[in-house]
């Protein structure tokens, strides 16, 4: 299945177009009587209206499991910010028009933020059926953060963004918040792949490009690191932002983020506006004139990473969804 996905993207077909054939395709492939034996059947955003009619004719119950906000708060949101949607931002008919259809046939919505969640507030049927579960992190970060010194500040603070690089992910925020920072003697390192166009903006501002990493790489990334920078406009959940609590460092993220379901304001990191270079900044000049209590920040934020195993994830879903 996967292979005709590539194969049609490289026909020339539109990234969004071929997941939506993949993912209706996946669904009409699953057996009718594993859906039959099943009390629930979870189903995911974009590949569950056609199982939610399967589901409905079997008389079983359909969780949706929501990774993203929805798509016109996604819109709403942009406008609000004065945001141009890139074209692969932008849903096909065929997307949204299934995306409303899984979510009222769902009994249960379950999102990893309560920015998620806030996306369905305009529907109040749909928003009561909203559950927030935030998700879990692998063990390697975690490691990273236990084995660090939380005895000895840096003087010059080494920042670090891990993501895409693309403009809806807060880059020219970031960039215009560290045009302020980079005379203090701090570093940015950049994990992630973006177009040439970004990239070279962000050399040209005197910021470290490392590239795309594997999860034993950006864990070594973070273990460097004293602050994790996630300017993100809109986030399902952002799971980097507990990757970089659990590995010790203490985060500014927006509020467009899983961020607030996670830390709190000013003792694991900083909540900013989205779209506030100004914010950004003023909570990277603090960090920075304030190394001690950086350091103090990131070892509270490895204790409360410690919360959100998938062990405890998978335990909260299973009783929300039985519940």
């Amino acid at each position: 299945m996967e292979w005709i996905a590539l194969c049609l993207q490289k026909s020339g077909l539109k990234g969004e177009q071929v997941w939506a054939f993949r993912n209706r395709l996946f669904q009409k492939l699953i057996p009718e009587s594993e859906i039959l034996q099943a009390d629930v059947v979870v189903g995911f955003d974009t590949a569950a209206d056609i199982l939610a009619d399967r589901c409905c004719r079997a008389g079983i119950a359909l969780v949706l499991d929501q990774t993203t906000p929805r798509r016109s708060f996604k819109k709403k949101i942009f406008q609000e910010l004065g945001i141009r949607p890139q074209n692969n931002l932008c849903s096909p008919k065929i997307v949204i028009e299934g995306e409303k259809k899984e979510q009222e046939a769902a009994t249960k919505i379950v999102v990893a933020s309560s920015f998620c969640r806030k996306s369905f507030e305009a529907d109040a049927n749909l928003h009561h059926k909203t559950r927030v579960i935030p998700y879990g992190l692998s063990a390697s970060f975690l490691s990273a953060g236990h084995d660090r010194d939380y005895s000895k500040p840096r003087e010059r603070l080494r920042f670090i963004y891990v993501g895409n690089l693309g403009w809806h992910k807060g880059i020219k925020i970031l960039l215009q918040a560290w045009s302020s920072i980079i005379s203090s003697g701090a570093s940015l390192r950049v994990v992630g792949r973006g177009s040439d166009i970004v990239e070279g903006e962000l050399r040209r501002a005197g910021i470290e490009l490392v590239g795309q990493l594997d999860t034993a790489g950006v864990a070594k990334e973070m273990s460097e690191a004293d602050v994790l920078l996630f300017p993100s406009f809109f986030e399902g959940f952002g799971r980097v932002i507990l990757e970089g609590m659990a590995a010790g460092l203490p985060v500014i993220a927006t509020a467009n983020t899983g961020g607030p379901d996670v830390m709190e304001e000013g003792k694991e990191g900083f909540i900013v506006p989205a779209g506030s270079a100004g914010a950004l900044r003023e909570k990277m000049e603090w960090l920075c004139a304030n190394p001690r209590r950086a350091v103090e920040m990131g070892r509270q934020a490895h204790g409360q990473a410690s919360n959100f195993t998938w062990e405890r994830y998978g335990q909260r879903y299973g009783e929300e969804i039985l519940g």
